[in-house]
């Protein structure tokens, strides 16, 4: 088993297992944690952190080439980010249907909330405002910058 294979294992199992006796804001933190750990393992967001050389709209071109310019656009302190894609991204993503609040999304959230906060040197909420773990059809988010 490869070491992707291995953590999405472990996180579906501990999903399936977990998730009925621990309460949702319990398991969005442990999310949100994964994802701001991983901003922070990934080479190519270090890489977009550097690139961006502290402007959030070079971010937004670099994160337009990945995604497509329409898809990361800016307007004022607001990001929407769309993943032009019909399932998650994440290559660590547990196998497991989609459900209306999946908290799983919150990784995704916090990865780009760090990824926003690094770059911006403020404060940046994020918010789900669909994705294929939640029965939509891509993962779009709004990002909001202080």
């Amino acid at each position: 088993m490869t070491d992707a294979n291995a953590v999405r294992q472990f996180l579906s199992d501990f999903l399936r297992t977990e998730e009925s006796s621990l309460n949702h804001e319990t398991l969005v933190k442990l999310m949100q944690q994964r994802g701001r750990a991983c901003c922070r393992a990934l080479e190519f967001r270090q890489k977009l952190i550097a690139d961006s050389q502290g402007s959030v709209d070079k971010l937004v071109e670099l994160m337009g080439k990945i995604v497509g310019a329409e898809n990361c656009r800016r307007e004022g302190n607001t990001v929407t980010l769309v993943y032009p894609v019909t399932k998650c991204v994440c290559g660590w993503s547990p196998d497991r249907p989609p459900t209306p609040d999946d908290p799983y999304c919150n990784c995704s959230a916090a990865n780009n909330q760090s990824l926003f906060e690094t770059v911006s040197g403020r404060p940046v909420s994020v918010k789900v405002l669909e994705s294929p773990r939640r029965g939509g059809s891509h993962c779009r988010f709004h990002i909001q910058i202080a």
